[in-house]
């Protein structure tokens, strides 16, 4: 009889999960995606409507536009959960870990960028162009941080509540680490399409194809850090996606190959030491990844 009840209740929270994830989904895109095409497409009629927008990268509908995945997980959360949905979601920032974890997801990227840009100057010695500037890893990017400009930097806050504070445990239920890793980084950079076609835009300069690469490959590495330190998205989403774009900012490379080539370089480092269960090193906790994700969520 418990048996079967509880075969019962699981069926249920499985069915209430994908109902949330296309929900979130569903609600991240047609905000983002619907600004972007009033943009696009419409941006004379639409500045009739709302008034002269101005340089894009300062406009409030890119604001709300790349805020669009932590509304969205709010919304859905609090419409699913009410209010101790929305502080179950919050509550992922300040999930304790261990503090090994927040030095893996400050320095892989850069250490990655670095040893690029030696091996290149080793190659091909320092005269001429290298795809990786050193000089900006070592003294232009640590500038950047202190002056606390990461800080204010609306990508990793105003999506990472949404893609790893929301979709990535609900993700956990359903698939493994890497494949719900895979998913959710496929769908994140499928996200970004719009800015592809926005002059102004670091992405309207990139090969599409590539930058799907990277997002996946980055989504492995967030997801690795995720299952390994307590499920805290703060360092597995926030700290990861700022490092990204603090390296972007800071004209580290130009060439979205070289991106490509340190995350593809660490997805593979993390899946060959962790398996597809990510579960990485000694120190880890030992609670499996779809038991640990219920427990965010509050499923029993």
């Amino acid at each position: 009889m418990n048996t079967t009840v509880d075969s019962g209740e699981g069926e249920i929270a499985k069915r209430r999960v994908l109902r949330e994830l296309i929900a979130y989904f569903a609600l991240a895109f047609a905000i983002s995606w619907g600004l972007g095409a009033a943009v696009i497409f419409f941006r004379p009629q639409f500045e009739a409507i709302v008034g002269p927008l101005g340089p894009l990268i300062t406009s409030w509908p890119y604001y709300v536009a790349v805020c669009a995945p932590m509304i969205s997980a709010v919304l859905v959360s609090a419409a699913f959960g009410g209010l101790d949905g929305v502080k179950n979601l919050f509550a992922g920032l300040v999930r304790p870990f261990r503090l090994r974890w927040l030095f893996v997801a400050l320095l892989a990227f850069p250490i990655g960028l670095l040893v690029i840009g030696l091996v290149e100057r080793a190659l091909f010695g320092n005269e001429g162009s290298h795809g990786v500037n050193t000089h900006a890893i070592l003294v232009g990017a640590p500038l950047l941080l202190i002056s606390g400009r990461s800080f204010v930097d609306p990508g990793p806050w105003g999506e990472e509540t949404g893609w790893r504070g929301f979709a990535l445990p609900r993700l956990l239920t359903r698939f493994s680490p890497l494949t719900a890793a895979v998913i959710l980084g496929a769908i994140w950079g499928i996200w970004h399409t719009p800015a592809f076609f926005l002059s102004g835009l670091y992405q309207s300069t990139y090969n599409y194809s590539e930058f799907i690469v990277a997002a996946v490959g980055e989504t492995i590495f967030a997801t690795w850090i995720f299952v390994n330190a307590n499920r805290n998205y703060l360092v597995a989403g926030y700290v990861v996606h700022a490092m990204n774009n603090l390296m972007v900012t800071a004209g580290v490379f130009t060439d979205l190959r070289i991106q490509d080539l340190v995350y593809i370089s660490i997805a593979l480092l993390v899946v060959s030491i962790s398996g597809p269960g990510l579960k990485g090193w000694r120190f880890a906790q030992t609670t499996k990844p779809a038991d640990s994700a219920k427990s965010t969520l509050g499923i029993r």
